[in-house]
């Protein structure tokens, strides 16, 4: 079940501002994530890595990668998704 961002202790009782930027920091941080998972998914697709290989240290390589990849596409404006989150969300903080 998904907790409302309006109900959420930690935004009640902030000021405006302060609310709107950790729900704006929070929506961000969840199109990270899901960019993450968009890039284990394309990566888990290409079975052979020639570069890397496919052992389980080339998989953490990887891992470690599509997450540091998703957390620059997320802080470079991203898909749009953290933004439509933050513009739907934002009257309701």
């Amino acid at each position: 079940m998904v907790k409302s961002v309006a109900a959420s202790p930690e935004l009640t009782g902030l000021p405006k501002d302060v609310s709107q930027a950790k729900l704006k920091k929070t929506c961000a941080e969840f199109e990270s994530i899901f960019i993450t998972y968009m890039l284990k998914s394309m990566s888990t697709a290409m079975d052979d890595d020639p570069l890397l290989g496919n052992d389980n240290e080339s998989k953490i390589i990887k891992s470690m990668f599509n997450e540091n990849l998703a957390q620059e596409i997320s802080r470079g404006g991203g898909m749009g998704l953290g933004s439509m989150l933050f513009e739907s969300l934002k009257d309701k903080a």
